[in-house]
């Protein structure tokens, strides 16, 4: 406490920094969707402070770069960090749990606090000059990470003819699996038993030679969407395997109202209400056909959940870098009490144009209410854990990027443990938390060959190399 408190009292530099690096962390907790463009050669900067810190602060990786300079800009607003201030944020993170997260949370509250609709508002996310400094310190391979290809020449692309459900910002992709996923995309209304019909964004494909194996049906991460599997369809389609998907609550062009009222007025949990759209969704589309489900990063909570409720729709799982054994949060409390700050970063990233390449739904309407919502629910660590996990009587193949800096890749055996029929553990080469985008090749032949198995017990095939 003394290594923190006498530099944040002294210099407001020393301070600043030392908040950023701890907003970083936070940040990196709580808003790692699935990176859709990652290089998997980027490195984390070297820490520079407080080295008697026996933990030291997270390191701040490229993409947490704009965390850390909302922090910066903040505490230049406030002219330092008052002692009292520090105190309490300090006193909530050793109250509240241990550890960086738990300090990064606590300072998210104080530097990000206040309400997201009065933020927004207010025009406090729109800082064009943070943003030139954001990006002009941000390496090329990141800048198409946020923007895409086209982001150094800056030359207009053509505009997609697309429904206007879509809005506009898909209107201006230009990469070609982007553009064909975009394209695949259906809306149709589904109805959710406990909120009634929800316009639901969906992929609904069949192959031209159908394989005799169940079809595929995939269930994407937080705050993310059917992009997330563009490079995948078509190598499943190819080896004949039928793809069914649907964007969820909080990611996507799927309405968010419905759940977001119900869940807000106490009626209903996210988790209750997503499985229930699940099923809705796997019934409408598959009728009584049991699936290859495959659920990746927190959609591996979404699709165990499933998977354990409802075994009469799952043949075979998959769990992807799959949240459930850990999460990228801190407990409920805190992740429920940083929920107003959080939902800030995630609008001021978003205003800026900072969310990963294809981010095209930030502007949905109702997109940033959900994101509040699911975090003051306290999130999937109050229903999936150790005791449900253990519930899950599918054979389950579990992948995960071998690089994997969100989840830690002891999680894949944890499961390996925890599920009765667990079958094996693939680590992935070349791979972080988004292995369906950094190394799809591999992720769509272990896909294939668990899919199409006769015995998923007996296949001796060889993945193809990276």
């Amino acid at each position: 406490v003394g290594a923190v408190l006498h530099p944040a009292l002294g210099r407001r530099s020393t301070s600043a920094a030392m908040a950023a690096s701890l907003l970083a962390s936070a940040s990196f907790a709580f808003l790692h969707t699935p990176t859709l463009i990652r290089p998997a050669a980027a490195q984390p900067l070297r820490p520079a402070l407080f080295p008697r810190l026996a933990q030291p602060a997270a390191l701040l990786l490229p993409e947490q770069l704009p965390s850390a300079l909302v922090a910066d800009s903040l505490l230049d607003s406030v002219g330092g960090v008052a002692a009292a201030g520090v105190g309490a944020v300090l006193l909530i993170a050793l109250l509240a749990g241990k550890g960086n997260m738990a300090s990064g949370a606590a300072l998210m509250v104080l530097f990000l606090g206040g309400d997201p609709d009065e933020r927004d508002a207010s025009g406090a996310n729109e800082n064009k000059l943070l943003k030139e400094f954001a990006l002009s310190i941000t390496p090329s391979a990141w800048k198409k990470a946020y923007q895409g290809e086209g982001a150094e020449d800056g030359e207009p692309a053509a505009l997609l003819d697309l429904p206007a459900w879509q809005g506009e910002e898909a209107r201006e992709l230009t990469e070609p699996e982007a553009v064909t996923c975009v394209q695949q995309m259906q809306l149709a209304p589904i109805t959710v038993p406990s909120v009634g019909p929800v316009e639901t964004c969906y992929l609904s494909l069949t192959p031209e030679a159908p394989a005799e194996a169940p079809p595929v049906m995939l269930i994407h991460g937080f705050d993310s969407s059917l992009l997330e599997f563009r490079y995948l369809t078509q190598p499943l389609l190819d080896a004949g395997l039928r793809v069914e998907a649907m964007e969820w609550w909080s990611g996507g062009f799927t309405a968010r109202a419905p759940f977001t009222e119900a869940i807000s007025a106490g009626k209903a949990e996210p988790w209750d209400l997503i499985r229930e759209h699940q099923f809705a969704f796997w019934k409408r589309q598959l009728g009584d056909t049991k699936v290859t489900l495959l659920g990746a990063s927190l959609g591996g909570a979404v699709a165990l959940d499933f998977a354990a409720t409802h075994p009469e729709c799952v043949d075979r799982l998959i769990l992807m870098d799959a949240g459930g054994e850990s999460y990228a949060q801190p407990d409920p409390f805190l992740t429920s009490l940083a929920a107003d700050p959080v939902t800030n970063l995630f609008q001021w990233r978003a205003t800026n144009g900072l969310l990963p390449y294809p981010h095209v739904w930030a502007k949905e309407e109702g997109w940033r209410q959900a994101l509040q919502a699911y975090l003051r629910s306290g999130g999937y660590q109050n229903r999936v854990s150790e005791p449900l996990i253990r519930t899950v009587p599918q054979p389950t193949l579990v992948l995960w990027g071998e690089e994997d800096d969100v989840l830690p890749v002891e999680d894949a055996f944890k499961y390996q443990e925890h599920l009765p029929d667990c079958v094996r553990v693939e680590l992935i080469p070349d791979a972080q938390h988004a292995p369906a985008l950094e190394n799809p090749a591999y992720v769509a032949d272990a896909i294939v060959r668990f899919a199409t198995a006769a015995d998923v017990r007996e296949d001796t095939r060889q993945p193809q190399p990276a």
